[in-house]
C-alpha cells in the first residue's frame, strides 16, 4: 500500500467516525470547542463539502462542516480538519474554509451588507511532528492598515492515549490514536538492520491501544454513554485501522486473531440483551399455553430465536460499516460470518 494510499484510507476512516449518533457528535463539539450545548434538544445537521465549494476555487474540501440545530437562533456551524501529517500550509487553508463555510450561508443585513459569519474550526493532528503549534495563525492586513488576527486551535491527538481521550469526552476518535503508529514502524522500518525487539514493542502498544478501545467501548455502551450505532462505528474503524497496520507492517496472524477477538468480545455482548429479550418471549408465550411444559419450551425457544436475531443483526451492522470503509467482500464474510450473498444485499 503507498504512502498516499494509505493516507486517503485514513482520511475516510476519520471522517466515517462522524456518521455517528447525535449525542456523540454533541459530547465531540462540547468537548472539542469548549462549549456549552443543551443535548436534550439540540439536533445535529450535517453540511455537504460539495455545498460549500466554490468554482473559483481548488477541489480541496473541508473534511467535516457540522450545524447544531436547537431552535433558539441561528444555527452554529463546527469545522472540524482532520490531519494525518503536518501541513505548511494548513494555516491558510483554514482561513480559505472558513471564509466558504460562511460565505456558504451569509445573509444580507438592514443596511445591505453582506454578513459571513465564520465557523468554529479545529484542526486535529493525528501524526506528531515539531512544528505543531497550539494554533493556527494568521494577520490580514487591508490596504487602510486595519488588521484582522485569524486564530485555529490545534488538538495534538497523537499526545492522548485511548484512556485520556475516554476520560475527556472525546471517545468518538479513540480509534485515530493507532495512526501515530505508521511513522514509528516507518521510521524502524527504514533501517539497515531491523531491531526486531523494538520492533515487537510496538506491536504490543498497538495492542494494548486496541484492547483500551474496546474495552471503553464496551463499558460505554453498557452505561448508556455510547449507543449502538457509535460502538459499531468506531469498532469498525479500529479494525480498518489496524488492518491498514497489519498488512504494512505486522503481518502477524497471532497478533490478527488477538485483535479480532478483542473486537468481538464486545460485539458478542449484544447478545445479552437479546437473550433477556428472548426470555420474555418465553415467558409470554408459556402463560398463553398455560402449562408449565409451556413456559419452559417458550423461554428455550425464546432465548435461542433473541440471541439469534441479535447476533444476525449485529453481523448486519458490522458488515454495513466495513462496506461503507470499501472492503473486500472476502474480509467482510470473514469478519462477519455471514454469506457472500448477504453482503451483496447490504450493498443495495
Amino acid at each position: 500500500m503507498s504512502h498516499e494510499n494509505s493516507r486517503a484510507l485514513i482520511d475516510e476512516t476519520a471522517k466515517f467516525l462522524f456518521d455517528a449518533s447525535d449525542q456523540a457528535l454533541l459530547d465531540f463539539i462540547c468537548r472539542i470547542f469548549s462549549i456549552q450545548i443543551n443535548k436534550e434538544t439540540a439536533e445535529i445537521i450535517r453540511v455537504s463539502s460539495e455545498f460549500i465549494s466554490h468554482p473559483g476555487f481548488s477541489r480541496h474540501l473541508p473534511d467535516i462542516v457540522l450545524a447544531v440545530h436547537d431552535g433558539t437562533g441561528p444555527d452554529p456551524l463546527f469545522h472540524i480538519e482532520i490531519q494525518t501529517e503536518h501541513d505548511g500550509m494548513m494555516d491558510l487553508r483554514m482561513v480559505k474554509y472558513g471564509y466558504l463555510i460562511g460565505a456558504s450561508r451569509s445573509q444580507m443585513d438592514d443596511d445591505d451588507s453582506r454578513i459571513i459569519s465564520i465557523p468554529h474550526q479545529v484542526v486535529i493532528y493525528l501524526e506528531e511532528h515539531k512544528r505543531i503549534r497550539d494554533d493556527l495563525k494568521v494577520k490580514i492586513i487591508f490596504p487602510n492598515e486595519s488588521e484582522v488576527h485569524y486564530t485555529v486551535p490545534v488538538f495534538r491527538l497523537y499526545a492522548y492515549s485511548a484512556c485520556e481521550l475516554g476520560e475527556m469526552d472525546l471517545y468518538l476518535v479513540i480509534p485515530l490514536v493507532l495512526v501515530k503508529y505508521r511513522k514509528r514502524f516507518d521510521h524502524i522500518c527504514r533501517r539497515k538492520n531491523l531491531n526486531q525487539e523494538e520492533f515487537d514493542a510496538i506491536v504490543q502498544d498497538v495492542l494494548q491501544d486496541i484492547e483500551q478501545i474496546t474495552t471503553i467501548t464496551g463499558t460505554f455502551e453498557e452505561k448508556g454513554v455510547m449507543d449502538e450505532q457509535t460502538k459499531d462505528i468506531i469498532l469498525s474503524a479500529t479494525m480498518e485501522l489496524y488492518t491498514q497496520l497489519h498488512q504494512k507492517y505486522i503481518r502477524d496472524t497471532k497478533s490478527k486473531e488477538r485483535v479480532e477477538n478483542l473486537i468481538e468480545s464486545v460485539t458478542q455482548k449484544i447478545s445479552k440483551k437479546w437473550y433477556t429479550i428472548g426470555v420474555e418471549e418465553g415467558i409470554e408465550k408459556g402463560k398463553e399455553e398455560g402449562i408449565e411444559k409451556g413456559i419452559e419450551k417458550g423461554i428455550e425457544k425464546g432465548i435461542e430465536k433473541g440471541i439469534e436475531k441479535g447476533k444476525l443483526e449485529e453481523a448486519r451492522n458490522i458488515a454495513r460499516n466495513l462496506i461503507k470503509l470499501g472492503l473486500e467482500d472476502e474480509y467482510i464474510v470473514k469478519a462477519t460470518g455471514l454469506s457472500a450473498e448477504e453482503i451483496k444485499k447490504l450493498k443495495i
